[in-house]
């Protein structure tokens, strides 16, 4: 059983969804739920936990823009892949993503360089890149699954995803996934939360 570049690309990008699932969660209930977006710096789980799933994510949307653009410039230049610009799939994803691109140097940069904002007025720009995550995971997978049908073989059948009859049930895996971690994350945090404010 061989896995080809187009599935391990699309994997990839599942992994990414699950973990930025995590990492928006726990920035939705410190700054959304619980109206205190200083939890992510003074809850040692939060801190901890949105860091490091946000540092994963960050590293596979990396790997996954290295991998789109690289297939961007084999379709411009030799068409392979096909630049299918009659394919809404292909334009919805590979156009959308420049869109996506701005907002993750944007808060990439912020995150690195520049935090306080993101914690004040800009706290929006977190949920604008968790949603920014949410399009790029259904339209790679969308693009991905289109292009294995026997209608369109481009690509053949996946091997370590899920297959096609089932591809509504790959689209939420990783939010299930990044819902337990999340669960349980939050449900740590609260008790070392009580812990502290009983001592």
């Amino acid at each position: 059983m061989s896995i080809t570049q187009v599935e391990f690309n699309t994997l990839i990008t599942c992994l990414g969804m699950t973990c930025a699932a995590v990492q928006g969660g726990t920035g939705i209930y410190a700054g959304y739920y619980k109206k205190k977006t200083g939890l992510l710096k003074t809850s040692d789980v939060l801190f901890r936990s949105h860091r490091a799933f946000g540092s994963f994510a960050t590293i596979l949307y990396l790997l996954g823009l290295f991998a789109g653009i690289t297939g961007f410039i084999g379709a411009v230049t030799k068409n392979v892949p096909p630049l299918e610009l009659n394919s809404a799939s292909f334009n919805i994803h590979t156009w959308g993503s420049f869109l996506v691109l701005f907002f993750f140097v944007w808060k990439t940069w912020l995150s690195y360089f520049k935090k306080a904002p993101l914690y004040g007025n800009k706290k929006w720009l977190g949920m604008a890149l968790f949603f920014a995550w949410i399009f790029t995971w259904i339209s790679a997978a969308v693009s991905y699954y289109e292009r294995t049908l026997p209608s369109n073989p481009q690509h053949p059948p996946p091997s370590f995803l899920l297959p096609y009859r089932l591809f509504w049930l790959q689209l939420v895996i990783p939010f299930i996934v990044g819902g337990v971690i999340l669960i349980f994350t939050l449900r740590k945090a609260e008790s070392e939360d009580r812990f502290s404010t009983t001592r």
